[in-house]
């Protein structure tokens, strides 16, 4: 028993260093070491406690949660990052920005290695239980869906990681441009179902077009990486269930490509009266 508390709370003090670096990977803008090579045995439950512990960190700042992103729903993007299942992480109100006109123009400064992803965000009318829910009944829980930019950033040179260091560094989460709202009428739960599903996004950089992609590359569709994320949240103590009001962003429809200021990127969403969104990325 002594030596389970000494292990307990040496383990603790290793969580509490990584992130300590991690933290002053991100205030600085410069890459860190990955926990994985410098703690035997993390794995993604641990690297959720120090991810976690990162979280009431900003919070300390002042930070206020607002929402979750949950990474990696699209399997096609699983070989390049050598992982097996989506994560999830927390979103703030200083990292979640509004294109109320469908236009926004963000800076990357501060940013090691930025990466863009077209992503459907969901707002929550009501919590989102656990069970195995179909995406109709999903449906019933949003208020409003919107297409959105997700920015993200990896302290690990090269974007090279594990799973477990994904969630330690802030799920990857960096910003949040959210283009202007659907508002969804309760009669139309089931189309709107299906619609989201089989959406079809054009990723452009300038007049370029980079990716396409489409609402189902997101764990078969939105709704059902939203269900997922329910029933993660459930397997985890110490993480609060989803929550009406909260925001929530379903992954990436394509391939992520990086980015960098002065450039001009917009997505176009087809199958569903979603609006275009486009960003101007600045270094201000």
């Amino acid at each position: 028993m002594q030596d389970d508390r000494v292990l307990r709370l040496r383990s603790g003090q290793v969580f509490h260093q990584l992130a300590d670096d991690l933290l002053k990977a991100r205030d600085t803008a410069r890459p860190v070491t990955r926990p994985t090579d410098r703690s035997v045995g993390l794995d993604l439950d641990t690297g959720y406690q120090v991810g976690h512990i990162l979280h009431q960190r900003l919070v300390e700042r002042g930070y206020q949660p607002v929402g979750r992103k949950i990474g990696f729903t699209n399997p096609a993007t699983w070989k390049e990052f050598d992982l097996q299942t989506p994560i999830w992480a927390h979103m703030y109100a200083q990292t979640v920005h509004f294109a109320n006109q469908g236009v926004l123009r963000l800076s990357v400064r501060g940013m090691t290695m930025p990466r863009i992803e077209p992503e459907v965000v969901l707002k929550l009318s009501q919590p989102v239980p656990a069970g195995n829910l179909s995406a109709e009944e999903l449906a019933a829980h949003i208020d409003w869906a919107a297409i959105g930019f997700e920015v993200v950033d990896c302290h690990y040179a090269g974007w090279k990681f594990a799973a477990a260091d994904v969630v330690a560094d802030f799920g990857l989460h960096a910003a949040l441009v959210v283009g202007i709202p659907w508002q969804m009428k309760s009669q139309e739960r089931e189309q709107v179902a299906t619609q989201l599903q089989t959406l079809q996004v054009t990723l452009r950089r300038g007049e370029e077009i980079v990716a396409e992609g489409e609402g189902r590359n997101a764990l078969g569709s939105p709704l059902l990486a939203l269900g997922h994320l329910a029933r993660v949240l459930a397997a985890q103590p110490w993480a609060p269930a989803l929550a009406g009001g909260e925001i929530i962003t379903t992954g990436t429809l394509t391939p992520l490509p990086y980015i960098s200021s002065g450039e001009h990127w917009s997505v176009q969403v087809t199958g569903v009266p979603i609006a275009p969104l486009e960003l101007e990325l600045d270094d201000h």
